[in-house]
């Protein structure tokens, strides 16, 4: 029998398989039947087959809250799900732990912490029990998501309204955000298989996988290589075709926001240490 965290990430798997294919085959009856294709599922299935059809009349339809929401529930299952593997795995644990020791050295050579207190918060983490590392991830993975979530489709409102001149409103752009999400959300279910095949919190689908056994949480480098996801890369193409869509100027101009603010973020990220 499989381990338990990999038997929910195996059955996780088929649901999730199942349930794409259950709506693309929903999505090809309502086009033999002329239904109208304007329906939640085939939007998903439009989001990683057709994009431009997926955001087809945005500009003008009424606001949907589901469009949004859902994908971030979905992303903050996947991220509790997450939290729940790396904690139960104590190889997991101990580079996460490593990790953040790392971190914390090099905040100690540049002056910004002192050496004691660096040991007493890694002793405190080498003593923390699953219960507690679970509930501590869960709540900062629900900040993150929530700061990350909305910023972004505030950041893509800026941009919208200065860079490509577009009038629509915050929600708008929230929905457009929430839609590509789905591109994430299947990037992060096979990051989590990777990780759990490969037993390193460090697999992910980019460019780091060419140097995973010496992969180095705070190499610069490695960080950036590890930011060239093939599903971010992905994701940010589809925000594209979604900008251009809402804004109603051409693809290309979507292309250029989408993929200068995933950039910027990429910068910002590892400047400050955000990225892994």
């Amino acid at each position: 029998a499989l381990p338990f965290p990999r038997t929910i990430m195996y059955l996780f798997s088929i649901f999730l398989l199942e349930l794409l294919a259950k709506q693309r085959e929903d999505y090809m009856q309502e086009q033999q039947s002329n239904a109208p294709q304007n329906s939640m599922m085939s939007k998903l299935v439009n989001i990683f087959t057709s994009p431009s059809e997926a955001f087809e009349g945005i500009s003008s339809s009424p606001g949907k809250a589901s469009a949004w929401l859902f994908p971030f529930l979905a992303i903050f299952a996947i991220s509790v799900l997450i939290t729940y593997l790396l904690v139960t795995n104590e190889t997991l644990k101990a580079q996460i732990v490593d990790a953040q020791a790392k971190s914390l050295q090099k905040a100690v050579e540049s002056g910004r912490m002192t050496q004691q207190l660096a040991d007493q918060q890694i002793e405190g983490m080498q003593n923390m029990g699953p219960g507690m590392f679970i509930a501590f991830g869960t709540i900062g993975s629900l900040v993150y998501i929530c700061v990350y979530f909305f910023g972004s489709a505030l950041f893509l409102w800026l941009a919208g309204k200065f860079g490509l001149k577009a009038s629509a409103g915050y929600g708008k752009y929230l929905e457009v955000y929430g839609m590509s999400s789905w591109v994430g959300l299947l990037g992060a279910l096979i990051t989590t298989l990777l990780i759990v095949g490969m037993n390193t919190m460090y697999a992910s689908p980019s460019a780091a996988l060419a140097v995973l056994s010496d992969y180095d949480p705070t190499n610069d480098m490695h960080k950036y290589m590890s930011a060239a996801n093939a599903f971010s890369i992905w994701q940010a193409a589809v925000l594209g075709i979604g900008l251009s869509k809402l804004s109603g100027k051409g693809t290309g101009a979507g292309m250029g926001v989408a993929f200068g603010l995933w950039l910027v973020w990429v910068v910002i990220s590892v400047s400050l240490g955000i990225a892994r």
